[in-house]
Formats: structure tokens, C-alpha cells, sequence
């Protein structure tokens, strides 16, 4: 409940467990009951984003000022390079098809807007200057995480099998896809089928941005 801010981290002591559990169950679209049931216990160990599903900043910026965006690629070792080169220019496609916005490529990675990398356990980017402050965690549980607008680095965990086009392993389109949309802006959706539902839903034939997805993104860019 902390890691994902369902219990404060600013205001310590000043906790309130049954509220936290209950937002918790809200947002995973489970029964509220505020109790640590079985199916609450169940959902808290499921893959997924690494982000928190409750903002208390209200601080950052919630979109880019520009409409177009470069993106830099460090390979993973999982897939070939042009596999990834695909699956990330799709998913960020997805984001363009209903945002206006456009992607390209660029092999500076110290310029580009969208800084990809992969890491294990503490990690950085190349580019990125320092050490992220988010350490992943081995196998499972949390698969990637990425910052909000202007910051633009979106991490994968080494330590998972990303895979493409197979239910087996953990399908990067779908990882790929939800994590450029919070570089992009957008917070967690509590629509259980949405791309930023932020539990790892698994492969799925026929990926598409959802209604939700698409709200949202409209939202910030028209």
C-alpha cells in the first residue's frame, strides 16, 4: 500500500489502513470491503507498472508542450533488435493514432524525449544522468516503470521474459504500450480492461487502445 501511495508517504503516523485497503479494492476492481481478504492478498501480488496508482504532488507537468517527440532505444537482450524497434514504434503509434502527436526514432539518446532502457534490480539508463531512484525487484511483480512529461525515461526490468505475440512471458507491446502512456502524461485507470489499468492483463490477439485510454489521452493533447 505505500509503495503505490495508497498510504501517504509524506504524512507518516497519520495513516488510516481500512481507507488505504479500501482505495486499493477501488481502483484493482475488487469488492470494497477495507478487510486484507484473500482476493485483496491475491491482486497485491500480480505483475504490474511500477508507477504509483495515487498522485499527492499535483506539482508536475501533466503533458508535453511539444507535438512531436523523439524516442532513443537501449535493447533488452530478450528479443532481436528490430523486434523491439517494431513493438516500441507500434505502441507509441497507438498513442499518435488518437492524439495528434508523432514519434520518430533518433540515435541520441542524450537529446531524445523518450529515453527506453532496460535494467535489473537498481538501475539506469544510459542517458539518463543518475541511478533511478525506483529499484525493481527480480522476476515478477513490478515489470517497468516510466516518468510523467518532460522527464521521459521509461524502464523495462531485465529480470523479466519479454516476449511478442505469444501468451508466454510478459508481452512487451502491451508493457511498452501502458508505460508510454504515463511518459506521455496519463495516470492509472481504474477500467479493468484499459491499457493503463496498472496490473499486467497479459497477451491479448487483437491489442488495442480502449475507450478509457482514449479519453484520457485526448484530454491532455485534443
Amino acid at each position: 500500500l505505500n509503495q503505490f501511495h495508497y498510504i501517504s508517504p509524506t504524512r507518516s503516523g497519520n495513516h488510516d489502513v481500512k481507507k488505504a485497503l479500501e482505495k486499493f479494492q477501488e481502483i484493482a476492481g475488487l469488492p470494497v470491503t477495507g478487510e486484507m481478504d484473500p482476493d485483496t492478498i491475491a491482486q497485491m501480488k500480480k505483475p504490474r507498472c511500477g508507477m504509483p496508482d495515487v498522485d499527492e504532488s499535483g506539482l508536475r507537468i501533466r503533458s508535453w508542450d511539444k507535438r512531436h517527440l523523439t524516442y532513443h532505444i537501449t535493447y533488452g537482450r530478450d528479443l532481436d533488435k528490430d523486434s523491439q524497434r517494431r513493438i516500441f514504434a507500434r505502441a507509441l503509434q497507438y498513442w499518435s493514432d488518437v492524439s495528434g502527436l508523432s514519434f520518430s526514432p533518433t540515435n541520441n539518446g542524450g537529446s531524445a524525449d523518450i529515453k527506453i532502457s532496460f535494467g535489473a534490480r537498481s538501475h539506469g539508463g544510459p542517458h539518463d544522468g543518475n541511478r533511478c531512484a525506483y529499484a525493481f525487484d527480480g522476476p515478477g511483480k513490478v515489470l517497468a516503470h516510466a516518468f510523467f512529461p518532460s522527464n521521459g525515461r521509461a524502464h523495462f526490468d531485465e529480470d523479466e521474459t519479454y516476449t511478442d505475440g505469444t501468451p508466454s512471458g510478459t508481452n512487451l507491446m502491451w508493457v511498452a504500450t501502458h508505460e508510454f502512456g504515463h511518459a506521455l502524461g496519463l495516470e492509472h485507470s481504474d477500467v479493468r480492461n484499459a491499457v493503463m489499468y496498472p496490473y499486467y492483463t497479459g497477451y491479448v490477439a487483437n491489442f488495442r487502445l480502449q475507450d478509457d485510454d482514449i479519453r484520457g489521452i485526448q484530454v491532455l493533447y485534443g
